[in-house]
């Protein structure tokens, strides 16, 4: 448990000085991106965030920092950058660990798993993400970003399940079949975009049906131009099945396809990356040992896979 006087000295880092930690509010967002965060109101009654951040991640949060920046100066206001300490410090080093401070933003409960139905909000993050692209176009520190290939990330992962999870093995051995034989060899002929790598609706603040911020960009990189696409109508089919064909998620396929941001290519490959955008989560159910989120992974990968034909379809036209 980090102590009041830590936090009054995290503060004082970014010129602010603590009034209270506000346990009342609730922090949207996934606490595992942290080892420890709290939301805290100064003496001018701003609220932030105050995180503390892995040893391994420094880093990796500096290049964060200076994308999220990059966004929001060239004029994409739903990013909200890390402020800077007086000394130009998006993270600091205090009690043995690095440390951010973040505007908190208060927001509209969203409504589960009634979003579903809601074909504004799937406008919206259409919206939105159509303007990532674009904006990210132009971005000066994205010249030396690494590309992520979720082709060898698959790969690697049916290697580690064989090796540390055989039990699983078998279970799964359909879903790899599957990618390699209609995924594998297209995936690297698709062009690469800068990607959020995390796009779903529980990664949004919201206010009514508009996107007021964007948030949790941990996995934010060079990706292949459908896969915040893909894996947004994946995580909202996990919320219910029926949700890959209900309003939000037609929705935001058809505004996204009218706004010609992503390629021809990667819209014929949009089931399929669906499919494999979920070996990631499967990954995160097996490092956790998550004995239910494993089974269900299990029913909703192959389930996707049952269907394919008939989902290809209705995206396809979504609006018909």
């Amino acid at each position: 448990m980090t102590s009041p006087e830590t936090i009054r000295d995290i503060l004082a880092r970014w010129g602010l000085t603590l009034k209270t930690i506000r346990t009342d509010l609730a922090i949207q967002g996934s606490p595992e991106r942290s080892l420890f965060r709290t939301a805290v109101e100064d003496e001018a009654g701003g609220l932030f965030v105050v995180e503390q951040v892995a040893l391994s991640r420094g880093e990796r949060r500096r290049f964060i920092s200076r994308i999220l920046a990059d966004l929001h100066a060239d004029g994409l206001r739903q990013v909200v950058p890390c402020p800077k300490t007086p000394a130009g410090q998006s993270l600091v080093f205090c009690d043995g660990a690095w440390w951010q401070v973040f505007p908190f933003i208060e927001g509209t409960p969203l409504d589960r798993p009634g979003y579903l139905h809601d074909a504004e909000k799937g406008e919206a993050l259409a919206r939105f993400l159509c303007s990532l692209y674009r904006h990210a176009r132009r971005l000066p520190s994205g010249r030396s970003i690494p590309f992520f290939s979720l082709k060898d990330y698959i790969l690697k992962l049916e290697r580690d399940v064989r090796q540390h999870a055989p039990d699983a093995a078998p279970r799964f051995a359909s879903v790899f079949a599957f990618l390699r034989r209609s995924f594998m060899n297209a995936h690297d002929t698709l062009p690469a975009v800068f990607c959020h790598g995390d796009y779903h609706p529980l990664n949004v603040i919201w206010r009514g049906d508009a996107v007021a911020a964007v948030i949790d960009w941990e996995f934010c990189g060079l990706k292949p131009d459908i896969y915040d696409a893909a894996n947004l109508i994946g995580c909202v089919g996990m919320e219910h099945p029926s949700g890959l064909t209900d309003n939000l998620a037609l929705s935001f396929i058809e505004t996204m396809r009218s706004s010609s941001v992503i390629s021809a290519e990667g819209w014929e490959l949009f089931p399929e990356f669906v499919v494999a955008l979920r070996c990631a989560w499967l990954a995160e159910w097996l490092r956790g040992r998550d004995e239910e989120m494993i089974d269900l992974e299990e029913t909703y990968m192959k389930l996707l896979i049952e269907n394919l034909d008939r989902l290809r379809e209705t995206w396809r036209t979504p609006g018909r």
